[in-house]
């Protein structure tokens, strides 16, 4: 018997992974659109043009796929595989994607949160292998989380569990795009402390993370990271600051679960000690010792390739699940 594929499509903020995963975690094959801010009309053929030319290319056959996946940026009608209004994604508004890709590829689908996707792909596939109590933080664009206990995936009952990025970090704070004020997210998220950046340095073009951006407009979170391994004096501040509340968020998070691990995603893994050192340093501020001590605060294992797994995953956790 040959082992089963699972087409995979992870939705982002700014770029969708496109992903051919087997069973056993074998990258077959990948693809990548970026600039995903245009109407969903634009983008949604070109996905199944491309599953459909992985699945020609690499001679497999539809017996060998029993499902696809897809992960989804939030809010989201998880059951009827609906997007509805990401913050980050302003065109894709009540988008039936599943629908529009099950009819199209005549292949089963299903549909899942991102940080749940992600989360159900490190549990394969990365850092949570083995483990049945863990939690995955998206640490991109947006911040969510993927809450596995006791090997099953915390989905709440509007299937919006998980949402933590919109925790309120600071009553009365920064306007959040979900609406809310003060959020985890909007002070913490990449294109928050992007647009923050911008908005204190617009006029400082000695600043060293200006420099490094060369321009407002692109500054980004790689820009405040190499200025503080510069030691620029904002950057570092601006830095501290921002590692103190993801510390309160991540130390919240830790006493409520009781997690054996917190696996946090993309810019954390990217910068490593520069942000898990004082990571560690001050959550011992926010969380039980008791807790702490039996939780491993990991970088992802999948890394870059998280957006590749965790449609994929999805379909792999729903197939096996309903079997």
């Amino acid at each position: 018997m040959s082992e089963k594929i699972y087409p995979g499509f992870d939705i982002g903020g700014t770029k969708i992974g496109i992903g051919l995963i087997s069973e056993s975690g074998k990258f077959i094959a990948g693809e990548r659109i970026d600039n995903v801010n245009t109407k969903p009309e634009d983008i949604l053929p070109r996905l199944v043009t491309i599953v459909k030319k992985m699945i020609a290319e690499n001679n497999i056959s539809t017996d060998d796929i029993p499902a696809f996946g897809v992960s989804t940026p939030g809010p989201a009608d998880i059951p009827n595989g609906i997007i509805t209004a990401p913050p980050n994604n302003p065109y894709w508004r009540n988008v039936p994607l599943l629908k529009y890709l099950e009819d199209n590829l005549e292949i089963k689908g299903y549909f899942e949160n991102d940080a749940n996707a992600a989360a159900i792909a490190e549990g394969y596939f990365g850092a949570g292998k083995g483990t049945k109590d863990y939690i995955y933080l998206t640490m991109s664009t947006g911040i969510g989380a993927g809450i596995v206990t006791n090997g099953t995936l915390v989905q709440g009952t509007g299937f919006y569990g998980g949402e933590f990025g919109h925790t309120i970090l600071h009553r009365n704070g920064r306007q959040c795009n979900c609406g809310l004020k003060g959020c985890y997210e909007a002070y913490c998220g990449g294109r928050a402390v992007a647009d923050d950046l911008r908005r204190k340095l617009a006029d400082k073009t000695e600043s060293r993370i200006m420099q490094i951006a060369g321009s407002a407009e692109n500054i980004d979170m790689k820009a405040l990271a190499q200025a503080v391994r510069e030691n620029d004096p904002f950057a570092l501040e601006y830095w501290d600051e921002m590692i103190q509340n993801n510390a309160q968020a991540m130390g919240s998070l830790i006493n409520i679960m009781n997690p054996a691990k917190l696996i946090l995603g993309t810019f954390v893994w990217a910068t490593g000690d520069l942000f898990l050192a004082p990571l560690k340093k001050y959550i011992v501020n926010y969380a039980w010792k008791e807790m702490l001590d039996q939780c491993d605060i990991v970088p992802s294992q999948l890394r870059q390739d998280i957006g590749y797994y965790a449609g994929s995953a999805v379909a792999l956790y729903n197939t096996e699940k309903n079997a």
